[in-house]
């Protein structure tokens, strides 16, 4: 679930700290050369398309074998795939026109039966991106013609087009053995380990070579766990490009002029967060889910946590996104209030297990930071701490857990709402207890079509949330990456921690 709660930064703009003229110098897009670059992988890694939204680094090897309906860029999609996607008058129908001379490696033409046939295995494979297709109607979606597909829901969604942007990766059509899917990608993959790489090799006869890429004659993608083995890796030449570095290297290699470290704009940075499940003791009582986010200091947590590069967090997701509602007032930090509704609530001397990990950079940091504050508080905390790699592996463990920290990576505020929120939820880690009330909320927020509409059902939403919420999101914070001086061209494309490499170069 990394693109879940889970999304490389060179097309996204700089940080805060100024990097040498020589690692910032752009260039022009070359043929040829290798490019080796380091991702977190994990204990589940796989060559299905189905299941690549769970590891990152699978995720970054998809987007460069398989291509999607579209992209996310600044929250609005960007057609692939598909050339165009339009919804009926009140958006209960959506249809979906597919680009003319899409080819697949083996040469097959790309037809609406493949997408028709990719949409319907992603959802009955219950991949993470089945959670945004929550209303498609499977059994009355059709192939028009050739190049057109017709998509009804069960009821009114004016955001399927974000959903359809989300990572639906297209295969042929009957294909039986996913893990061996040919794609439309520029590249394909040419030998595979899990745990071990990726090597991959470029198409003559990508469909889309005369708007980039694919450049490079070889494309190796290397599964590292630990952010400071990939900061070393690049150090010392044995990559190219590092995603999901520390904090730490924007101020320890500042000076490095051989490297080119990178952060996104806010509305790519990630959310940490340590969810409450509202269903699970003791959180069932909202005094104790008040007092938990009475307990944090933010302001701290930024500073010490995110070396003071990120931001307070105030419960909610989407921060700088279009919908977000700023108006709301932030959670105040008041651990002697944070006593009172504890002991109202009968939970004096309350003892937690924080479930955490260092899977992304800042979770379990902060949740050692927490252990004083909740102290504070009159909280006693102990931290249960999991392997990265496993951390994410065990689903069941996830949503049975009643508190532990969390990055949500970036995704459109509607469909992040969709994602942790409500009886549908695909990934709800503060449960279902509240589905009642927000079930009819994020229904007119899906019915909206205007964009007076959107705004105003988003922020109803969202003023739900901050209420009534399980969600302690205390601090947002920039995600790093880093480069040789001489590789160029990795681009977000709406996840900063799982980028496209579609235009990567060396020079």
């Amino acid at each position: 679930m990394a693109v879940a709660v889970g999304g490389v930064l060179a097309a996204c703009g700089g940080g805060s700290d100024e990097q040498p003229a020589a690692a910032r110098a752009s260039a022009t897009p070359r043929k040829g050369g290798k490019l080796r670059a380091a991702f977190i992988g994990g204990s589940t890694e796989s060559t299905d398309p189905t299941l690549a939204a769970g590891v990152g680094i699978d995720y970054v090897r998809a987007r460069v074998v398989w291509d999607a309906l579209g992209e996310l860029d600044g929250g609005r999609p960007v057609w692939r795939l598909a050339e165009t996607v339009e919804p009926n008058s009140d958006a209960t129908q959506w249809t979906v026109r597919i680009r003319k001379g899409v080819t697949f490696s083996d040469g097959r033409q790309l037809t609406a039966k493949d997408v028709l046939f990719s949409l319907r295995t992603l959802v009955e494979k219950r991949s993470p991106q089945a959670g945004f297709m929550t209303h498609l109607d499977l059994k009355k979606a059709r192939a028009r013609d050739a190049l057109t597909v017709e998509l009804p829901l069960t009821m009114a969604d004016g955001f399927f087009d974000l959903a359809l942007a989300h990572s639906m990766f297209v295969f042929p059509d009957g294909t039986k053995n996913l893990a061996k899917a040919v794609g439309s990608g520029p590249y394909v993959l040419k030998k595979w380990q899990a745990g071990r790489s990726s090597l991959l090799v470029p198409r003559e006869d990508y469909w889309d070579a005369d708007n980039g890429g694919p450049y490079l004659d070889e494309l190796e993608l290397i599964p590292v766990t630990d952010a400071a083995a990939r900061l070393s890796g690049l150090k010392s030449g044995q990559f190219e490009y590092a995603g999901g570095l520390a904090l730490t290297a924007l101020r320890t290699e500042r000076g490095n002029s051989a490297l080119r470290l990178e952060t996104p704009s806010k509305d790519l940075w990630v959310d940490l967060n340590l969810p409450m499940n509202l269903g699970l003791k003791p959180f069932t009582d909202a005094r104790v889910v008040r007092a938990v986010k009475l307990a944090l200091d933010r302001e701290s947590l930024v500073r010490t946590v995110t070396l003071g590069q990120g931001e307070v967090g105030n419960d909610l997701v989407g921060a700088h996104q279009p919908y977000y509602d700023t108006g709301i007032a932030q959670t105040a930090y008041d651990p002697e209030q944070a006593r009172k509704l504890l002991k109202e609530a009968g939970q004096e001397g309350l003892a937690l297990r924080i479930r955490t990990s260092d899977y992304d950079y800042g979770t379990e940091e902060s949740a050692t930071a927490m252990v004083p504050m909740l102290e504070k508080a009159g909280i006693k905390a102990t931290l249960d701490k999991v392997p990265a790699a496993d951390y994410y592996s065990d689903f069941k463990t996830i949503l049975s857990t009643p508190v532990q920290t969390a990055a949500y990576h970036p995704n459109p505020l509607p469909l992040a709402i969709r994602t942790y929120y409500g009886s549908t939820a695909s990934f709800p880690l503060t449960g279902i207890k509240d589905a009642a009330a927000l079930d009819p909320l994020i229904a007119a927020m899906n019915r909206a079509t205007r964009e007076e509409q959107r705004r105003a059902r988003v922020a109803d939403v969202l003023k739900h949330l901050h209420e009534h919420g399980g969600d302690a999101l205390f601090a947002r914070v920039p995600t790093v990456s880093g480069s040789a001086a001489k590789a160029h061209g990795v681009k977000s494309r709406g996840y900063a921690d799982f980028p496209s490499l579609r235009d990567a170069f060396v020079e």
